[in-house]
């Protein structure tokens, strides 16, 4: 009895397992061929689809009974491939075989012989001509299929990638715009600035006179008044001893309208001289003796105290409340990234608001409070006024992106703390007062500024209260920058109550920022070579301060390596150049090497600029141009990306240093793009912070009778702690501090 379709599919199949089972990829095992041919069905059909050889033999073995069995087993053992593979294919459904045979019988059973006769082969044995129009038919629909399918899938990649453009064109767009509104702040700020300047003008005496005394004396404009710089004491005494040597020279009258005033009033030129001088240069003060009873004075931390960002404390005299600081918090939602005790602040009145230096984690904060206390007095160094509106016009613009940052898919967006309303309301509270100024706050109650080093602008605080002072120093560097000096400990300072001293690197290492340098500039030369055949260098940095220190380091050291500075490190980069024109450290940071990167002109540069150093923002790679630039470098094996400074644990910045650890070839996502990194990764410090060397001198140079640390790690301040208290310095706990009975009583006896 012959076999039916299936059965005689099954024996074709076993005899294809039986020849793939002596290959000699199944050499050395023992496997049953039923079993085999049972499992892999599929398999063994485009097996034998794919081998023209085994088709022949089986196709010799069972001549005899492919003249009366289904078509598509004939097919199956065809000598055309493609016939081959279509039947395979089809044959794979078992129930193929089985739907057709019944449609055969039932055919037959009628008389019909269309489609009975066209499923079976001739006496040859060959596919009848009306089978083989169908498998015809049905490959050029499978061909006609993929084709189809691979158009799809090319349609689809273009419009990813057109979609990916799309986004980076924005990305790009926005950064443009951030640019441009940055631009148009400052400009709004230096004109505010400008319009009080003269609006005090109309009043001010002293200006009056500088403007008197310069057309009496033109050259005197070149004469620095000593007491209004901020500078080094052997600076200002090397300035003091220049101008003591020139020769006195005498007195005449360059404006000639002046001139024919003071010969009608019958006034000698060197007698309104004296008078301008005198107003311009009055006698020192005389030290007041307090006679009253002691002055409780009291600090406590509101921020930044055992931890790093959102700095804020509270020193209290009585009732006059002063703050030193109003920081924001990183990782943090917006409405809740202020200081993280600032209630205790808002629980009174603020007699004023004294900002140390700029950084956002000193000073993000201060719009908020000015907006609760509208008449509050915002007292900060010249430098530092001048760039509190760049960096509170970009946390608005910052505001606007992280609203949903930090903040559960059931809660509603996070609402800024201020806006641009609030920052240019608290650009109007600002008082400037140089360094080595007293200002009174209230009745008996002042606060003396002084150089802190770390960034333009910084400065640390002595708040007296009578004979009581607490002195606060902000963040310092005992080291002179190229971009600033360093720390300048004044004569008030010394002999304070308690000198409350940042501890950021606290912890016991060595340090060599003169080694990172070195490290820096050799990694920047390596990378860049000639001009022939050089590569580029991404340096993401802090906007402010540390960019402006790179810039100059590369102006320095690398004199012939073209430099571009980007984001709103450019902007800070005029501001410090501006601020420091006419005094003794005047920073010269543009010119023929280094440039700002225009809004509009970052993606021609990035084709075009393929030699030399990119300076620009987000120091962590989170955000800013520093991501579009780094899509640029990272796959560029001519490349580099050197990291200027701390990396947070949650930043793109430290995953890209941890990937560089383990293998310089490898993916990295950021900002939602996987990039081949082949371009070399590396991270340097050129650290405004001073280390545990420095801090140890400041203290002891201080001398006070106290110390709290803030502004760092709890266990490296508590290991720093021990170091101090081995070594007799008296340490306060990091919490609430007042003028106690024995420090009371210690300073009697002195």
């Amino acid at each position: 009895m012959s076999r039916t379709a299936p059965q005689l599919l099954d024996a074709i199949l076993l005899d294809a397992a039986r020849a793939a089972l002596k290959s000699q990829a199944y050499a050395e095992q023992t496997i049953d061929p039923h079993a085999f041919a049972r499992a892999n069905k599929a398999g063994l059909l485009q097996l034998v689809a794919r081998v023209r050889a085994l088709r022949a033999e089986l196709g010799q073995n069972y001549r005899d009974e492919l003249t009366e069995t289904h078509s598509l087993v004939v097919a199956l053992l065809a000598d055309d491939a493609a016939v081959s593979a279509a039947a395979a294919k089809k044959l794979c459904d078992p129930r193929t075989i089985r739907a057709a045979r019944g449609r055969a019988k039932s055919s037959a059973k009628t008389g019909g012989d269309g489609e009975a006769q066209s499923e079976v082969t001739d006496a040859r044995g060959t596919v009848p001509p009306a089978a083989m129009r169908r498998l015809e038919r049905l490959e050029r629909r499978l061909t006609e299929t993929r084709a189809a399918r691979d158009r799809a899938r090319v349609q689809r990649d273009y419009a990813n990638a057109e979609a990916d453009r799309l986004r980076r064109d924005l990305t790009t767009a926005e950064e443009d715009r951030d640019d441009s509104l940055a631009v148009i702040e400052a400009l709004r700020a230096e004109l505010a600035a400008e319009r009080a300047r003269a609006a005090e003008w109309v009043t001010d005496v002293s200006a009056a006179a500088a403007v008197l005394k310069t057309a009496i004396l033109p050259e005197s404009v070149d004469h620095p008044i000593i007491e209004d710089i901020d500078m080094d004491p052997r600076e200002r005494e090397a300035v003091a001893t220049a101008l003591a040597a020139r020769p006195s020279a005498p007195v005449s009258v360059a404006d000639p309208k002046l001139a024919a005033a003071l010969a009608r009033a019958d006034v000698a030129p060197d007698v309104l001289l004296s008078i301008l001088n005198a107003l311009l240069e009055p006698p020192a003060p005389v030290e007041s003796v307090w006679v009253g009873e002691p002055r409780e004075i009291a600090l406590t931390p509101l921020g930044g105290g055992t931890d790093i960002g959102g700095s804020c404390m509270l020193v209290s005299v009585g009732g006059i409340r002063i703050l030193i600081d109003a920081g924001m918090r990183a990782n943090k939602r917006i409405d809740q990234a202020g200081p993280e005790d600032i209630d205790v602040a808002l629980a009174g009145p603020i007699a004023a608001i004294v900002i140390t230096h700029a950084h956002n984690d000193h000073a993000g904060y201060v719009p908020a409070l000015t907006a609760k206390y509208p008449t509050v007095p915002v007292i900060c160094t010249p430098e530092t006024a001048a760039i509190l509106p760049t960096m509170w016009n970009d946390s608005v613009r910052v505001f606007d992106r992280a609203r949903g940052q930090h903040v559960r898919d059931d809660e509603p967006l996070a609402e800024p703390p201020y806006g641009t309303v609030q920052v240019h309301a608290a650009q109007r509270r600002i008082k400037e007062v140089r360094c080595g100024r007293t200002v009174e706050i209230a009745a008996g109650v002042t606060v003396t500024l002084f150089p802190a080093g770390h960034i333009l602008g910084a400065a640390g605080v002595v708040v007296s209260a009578g004979p009581n002072r607490v002195t606060v120093t902000g963040d310092v560097s005992d080291l002179a920058q190229l971009s600033v000096p360093g720390l300048v400990v004044p004569d008030v300072a010394r002999g304070s109550d308690l000198l409350v001293i940042e501890s950021t690197y606290c912890w016991p290492r060595i340090s060599n920022r003169e080694a990172e340098v070195e490290k820096f500039v050799r990694m920047v030369a390596e990378t860049v070579g000639d001009p022939a055949n050089g590569g580029r260098v991404l340096v993401p940095a802090f906007a402010l301060g540390r960019a402006q220190e790179v810039a100059l380091t590369l102006r320095d050291r690398l004199p012939n390596v073209p430099v571009l500075i980007d984001g709103m490190a450019k902007d800070i980069a005029k501001i410090y150049e501006e601020q420091t024109a006419g005094t003794p450290r005047p920073l010269k940071i543009y010119g023929e090497q280094v440039s700002a990167v225009q809004p509009g002109q970052r993606n021609q540069l990035m084709r075009t600029f393929h030699r030399g150093v990119v300076v620009t923002t987000s120091g962590m790679l989170t955000a800013g141009p520093a991501v579009t630039w780094a899509r640029s470098i990272l796959p560029d094996p001519n490349a580099a990306l050197l990291l200027a400074g701390y990396q947070d644990e949650d930043s793109p910045g430290f995953e890209l240093l941890e990937l560089a650890k383990t293998t310089r070839k490898a993916t990295f996502v950021l900002d939602r793009e996987e990039l081949t990194v082949n371009a070399r990764v590396a991270k340097f410090g050129l650290s405004a912070h001073a280390d545990r060397k420095g801090l140890s001198s400041i203290i002891a140079e201080v001398g006070a009778h106290e110390v709290m640390l803030v502004h760092g790690l709890a266990s490296a301040q508590r290991d720093f702690a021990d170091n101090l208290t081995r070594r007799r310095f008296r340490v306060a706990p990091t919490r609430h501090w007042e003028l106690d009975s024995f420090s009371r009583n210690r300073k009697a006896l002195k």
